[in-house]
């Protein structure tokens, strides 16, 4: 499975385009910015992981590392080194391949990545992120980021942008599609792909109080993917009479208790994506919404589940 993973991951990112999303995204840029230059060190050897165009191994040059070893299995990497001989960056070694299959002659100080898919998991992150820590990340090495929440809760989109079932719609003219739910042969016309979507920016307008992760971990102690739990309940309570249009996901990159990288739907929009596992329910205010999550084959959002209980 890793292999088609890297396959896929190496074939969205081959084309110019991702990239200058990805560095036109300043939260994402700001947050790499403040913890490299707060964890690593002068004279630290770094060990950057799916470098792209070289962003994160420059940050850390700049920051004091003595070495940096910077690994990409796309052809990107090209540009990488172009961009690493025009800024005068000496000391920045582009090793193109996979990141499982490269040892590096000294230890490593420092592991960097952005390994994470809209869903957290789904770029192979923790594979080859633990793969490298237990092969050449010395003891007390530090990994940027390490510790991750991922969020999967229930949320009311602005009116203006929401689509709701066909029954759920109101129509001019007494037009009624309420006997339209159950319909034979409107399960004709349904499929699963109509019960996920991605939020457009700025559409959801609110989360139902306190949010709380439903999966939590740090890359320096998981032992595995394997350890985090698949299946989990979220119990939240309706503020106001309100429709929950779905649950949407979201993650936290944590590089320290002060620089935290947030892809939650209310916050600054960032060039990552949110799915939305649809619901569309109207529910009272003081009503209880739980939901039943369950995660499948982690790695793989698509085998992701999330129905109201």
């Amino acid at each position: 499975m890793s292999i088609a993973y890297d396959l896929t991951n190496q074939s969205n990112f081959s084309g110019l385009g991702a990239h200058e999303e990805m560095l036109s995204d300043s939260v994402r840029v700001n947050a790499y910015h403040t913890a490299i230059r707060r964890h690593v060190h002068p004279g630290d050897v770094v060990l950057d992981v799916g470098t792209g165009t070289g962003l994160l191994a420059f940050m850390a040059s700049r920051a004091g590392a003595k070495k940096v070893y910077a690994i990409e299995h796309s052809d990107v990497i090209e540009l990488a080194r172009e961009i690493a001989a025009r800024n005068g960056f000496t000391n920045v070694e582009f090793v193109q391949g996979n990141s499982r299959e490269f040892t590096p002659p000294e230890p490593i100080d420092v592991v960097l990545h952005e390994q994470m898919g809209d869903e957290l998991f789904n770029e192979n992150m923790i594979e080859n992120v633990l793969d490298i820590r237990d092969r050449v990340l010395r003891p007390g090495g530090r990994i940027l980021p390490a510790r991750f929440k991922l969020f999967v809760e229930p949320v009311s989109l602005h009116a203006s942008m929401r689509v709701r079932r066909l029954w759920n719609i109101e129509l001019p003219d007494g037009i009624d599609l309420r006997s339209i739910e159950g319909s034979a042969i409107a399960e004709r016309f349904a499929s699963s792909r109509d019960d996920v979507y991605g939020a457009r920016p700025g559409s959801v307008a609110t989360a139902f109080g306190q949010v709380q992760p439903i999966v939590e971990f740090d890359l320096h102690t998981i032992a595995s993917s394997n350890a985090i739990a698949t299946a989990h309940i979220v119990d939240r309570v309706a503020p106001d009479d309100m429709v929950v249009d779905g649950a949407c996901v979201w993650f936290e990159a944590w590089f320290d208790d002060d620089t935290v990288l947030s892809t939650s739907p209310l916050g600054p929009m960032t060039s990552w994506g949110n799915r939305v596992f649809r619901l569309d329910c109207d529910v009272r205010a003081g009503e209880q919404v739980r939901l039943r999550i369950d995660l499948g084959g982690i790695d793989e959002p698509s085998t992701w589940t999330v129905r109201r209980i």
